[in-house]
């Protein structure tokens, strides 16, 4: 591992493995949710409207079409996500999403702030995508913006995802952690580039309305040091040659329910399936590998298998599995691994979802 940004500071503290093969931009196993490709567009049409690049709504119309269009091809080179194109059927509520984004393009022109926030004369020039990094280049990552402003400088970061905590106690909106403490990374390596602490960190959503993020600078210094250990730590147990790399994967992974379930790289997580071995009882996603006992290609073209789990003595089986979506059902095959099935009403039976996906193993 080269650094740590602050985006993924909050993946490294969940599961260290996942992280590393995120920030090495390792192909992913399993498909993306649609949304992600969705929100790449978004954040585009952000940071051109916050520059001044968009400057109606016919330059809207134009990006917009012009970015769908880009992920689109993207995803229909990949036999994983090639169902899920056109976007505008697959990705759920997209016009309101579509009409956010116009509401936001059209609140967001170039160095715009609350007036109110910003005491004296009110003069703002604007960067856009500032790198900011510790002296070592340990640790950092780009800040969407930085705002220079009479009253001192205010790192901006736009969203196009979930923001505010959903259940809290509390009447004021909370902004979820993991940003937050993404933040406050920034602000920390603002200071040990510059000297000085930016004055406010600030989020964009959808809405276009700004979210302010409290920090406190000691807190944020603890925050940098704490990533320049992680980096530290992941580093030296890799490079660690005295034991095996099963060891080493069993050092880095951190195998649950709940963050396995959203891990595009578990079908080749030994972790993983080893975790799901000890604690067969509790509720992990619906995968199975095993012996293929028998297949069948129905009437409608749609395919049945039956599959002798590894280590069980119960036959479970998967209907609805389309063809043209798994290209391992046209080869020969004596064992295949499936992810992402959905569980049927009747037990040992399990059916296709969006995200199923099926490789062969030898």
């Amino acid at each position: 591992m080269k650094r740590i940004t602050p985006s993924q500071f909050s993946a490294f503290n969940e599961c260290k493995l996942k992280a590393i093969l995120q920030s090495n931009k390792v192909n992913t196993l399993l498909p993306p949710h649609p949304s992600a490709h969705l929100g790449t567009v978004i954040h585009k049409i952000f940071e051109k409207s916050s520059s001044g690049e968009i400057t109606g709504d016919d330059d809207f119309k134009t990006d917009w079409d012009s970015y769908i269009q880009e992920e689109e091809i993207q995803m229909s080179l990949s036999w994983m996500e090639k169902h899920f194109v056109p976007l505008e059927k697959s990705v759920q509520n997209y016009e309101v999403k579509k009409q956010q984004c116009l509401l936001s393009m059209r609140n967001m022109i170039p160095s715009q702030l609350p007036h109110s926030e910003i005491t004296g004369n009110f003069h703002t020039t604007k960067s856009e995508e500032v790198w900011l990094q510790t002296p070592d280049g340990k640790v950092g990552g780009y800040a969407d913006a930085i705002m220079y402003t009479d009253a001192g400088d205010v790192i901006v970061d736009y969203k196009t995802g979930s923001i505010i905590e959903s259940e809290n106690n509390s009447s004021e909106p909370i902004v979820h952690e993991n940003i937050q403490l993404q933040l406050k990374l920034y602000a920390a390596l603002y200071n040990s580039m510059n000297a000085k602490w930016p004055v406010s960190l600030k989020i964009v959503g959808m809405n276009g309305d700004f979210y302010d993020i409290q920090f406190d600078e000691d807190e944020c210094s603890d925050l940098l040091f704490e990533a320049g250990q992680i980096l530290k730590e992941i580093n030296s147990t890799i490079t660690n040659t005295s034991g095996s790399y099963e060891l080493m994967l069993n050092r880095l992974a951190s195998p649950s329910p709940q963050g396995c379930r959203f891990c595009s790289y578990r079908p080749g997580c030994l972790p993983y399936w080893e975790q799901r071995d000890v604690e067969q009882e509790i509720d992990w996603p619906y995968d199975v590998k095993g012996i293929v006992v028998d297949k069948k290609r129905l009437g409608n073209g749609l395919v049945l298998i039956t599959i002798m789990p590894d280590g069980q003595s119960n036959a479970i089986k998967v209907r609805v599995l389309h063809p043209n979506r798994h290209p391992v059902l046209d080869n020969s095959y004596d064992k295949v691994s499936i992810f992402s099935m959905i569980a049927d009403n009747v037990p040992d039976n399990y059916k296709e979802g969006l995200f199923t996906t099926i490789y062969s193993m030898s």
